[in-house]
């Protein structure tokens, strides 16, 4: 009887060490940053450019996508909670990040599974951003009679993403980058909502068509909440650099309810305004007025100016893989088959966005086949294999049942709507 009890207090110690840890600090990591800091870099990178399609998620969905925003960002909170955990679930050290926690619950499968995700994402939000600088480009260009056509704006776009993309060997991406794209999310959605409700006051025709749920309509909107969640794989570096990381809990709590507050914000307006006639980007849909082009313009940059932060993640990595170094190569060569694959990566990108000029449906699909994975169902499965099943009660077992299979109605059924959706709308033209 007396081993079972000493078993068991050894037990209680580890997993009381193991809670100790996940706050302290941890030699390697420099903890000077602020919890404010920390709530400023989550808020800047996860509403970006998803919030443009929200609106359509609704109009997809129904009011009932209102519910499914919230949601969501409950989930986001708690799967965002469980990846932090993870990074401490020997109790000994703290791993790097995401790829690193998948490899110690799954090895190199696990390893190479999140990395294939993770590129995905790089790549097809980079895809889309090309898209939508060229979109934004041809739409503001009109108003000055200038008529050419949209894919040589698509090729421009890419041309000036592609400058420093090749040029500079590699991007950190610091606050200020991050920050201006908070602030083009911020603009888009005062303007939305105040050029919204004047278009609404001015208007002489009916009032907007809406529904409360549409079933057909759930798994895109679905796939479309799940991109505006993206930027999980931030987590385990923001979280390194905070001086308190017992207050990582609150921070992230803190920056969803921001993040959800904003979500809620246009997605409701735009979709009372404009109803089922709602289109994404929601900038299409208000007058073309003034405020209507500073949102457009704003939200042009900051794609120009991200697009290059994402790809240099995807490049970078390859580049080690292929060694295209200087350990291996002269400079000039270096720069050469750098250059090389850089443009090569740019060229396909464009050719997909000059063929594919559909935002919402890329959206939906990335959100669809990568998002929901990475940030909802991937965070629960790596804790349960870390820490086991018993670490969690029944509730919390349902809770996280919930997450998963709603997910995987998104990634799934998503994934199928979007793509028959695209192949549909080539086939029209």
């Amino acid at each position: 009887m007396s081993t079972v009890a000493d078993k068991e207090t050894v037990n209680n110690q580890e997993a009381k060490n193991i809670h100790q840890l996940e706050y302290e600090d941890v030699p390697g990591h420099e903890r000077t940053g602020s919890s404010f800091g920390a709530f400023a870099n989550i808020v800047c990178v996860i509403a970006g450019s998803g919030t443009l399609q929200l609106p359509l998620a609704l109009n997809q969905g129904g009011w009932f996508s209102v519910i499914l925003i919230v949601f969501f960002s409950i989930a986001a909170i708690y799967a965002g909670n469980l990846l932090i955990k993870c990074l401490y679930y020997d109790g000994v050290s703290r791993l790097d990040d995401y790829p690193s926690i998948a490899e110690a619950a799954f090895g190199k499968f696990g390893k190479y599974f999140i990395r294939t995700f993770n590129y995905s994402i790089l790549l097809g939000t980079s895809c889309v951003y090309i898209l939508l600088a060229g979109l934004n480009i041809h739409t503001l260009v009109q108003k000055l009679d200038v008529n050419i056509d949209l894919k040589i704006w698509i090729i421009i776009a890419a041309c000036v993403i592609w400058v420093p993309f090749v040029c500079l060997k590699s991007i950190k991406e610091i606050a200020l980058m991050s920050a201006f794209g908070a602030l083009a999310t911020l603009v888009v959605v005062i303007v939305s909502v105040v050029v919204g409700f004047i278009d609404l006051n001015q208007r002489v025709t009916g009032a907007a068509n809406h529904q409360f749920m549409n079933t057909s309509g759930l798994p895109l909107a679905l796939a479309s909440i799940c991109f505006s969640f993206g930027g999980n794989v931030i987590y385990p570096h923001v979280e390194s650099g905070m001086a308190h990381p017992k207050s990582w809990s609150k921070v992230l709590t803190m920056a969803m309810a921001t993040i959800c507050g904003m979500y809620v914000l246009i997605s409701v307006c735009g979709y009372y305004v404009y109803g089922q006639t709602v289109q994404s980007p929601i900038y299409l849909s208000l007058p073309q007025e003034a405020p209507t082009y500073v949102a457009m313009i704003m939200i042009t940059l900051h794609v120009i100016l991200a697009a290059p932060l994402y790809l240099t993640g995807f490049a970078y990595e390859i580049e080690g893989l292929w060694k295209i170094d200087r350990r291996y190569h002269s400079a000039s060569k270096e720069f050469i088959l750098r250059a090389a694959l850089r443009t090569s990566m740019i060229v396909v990108l464009a050719l997909i966005a000059m063929f594919l000029p559909y935002v919402d449906d890329l959206m939906s699909l990335i959100g669809a086949l990568a998002y929901s994975i990475i940030i909802f169902i991937a965070p629960i499965v790596l804790y349960l294999k870390l820490h086991g099943l018993r670490s969690m009660g029944k509730v919390e077992m349902a809770w996280c049942a919930l997450i998963i299979i709603t997910a995987a109605i998104a990634c799934v059924l998503g994934t199928k709507d979007a793509i028959i959706s695209l192949i549909n709308r080539v086939k029209n033209g």
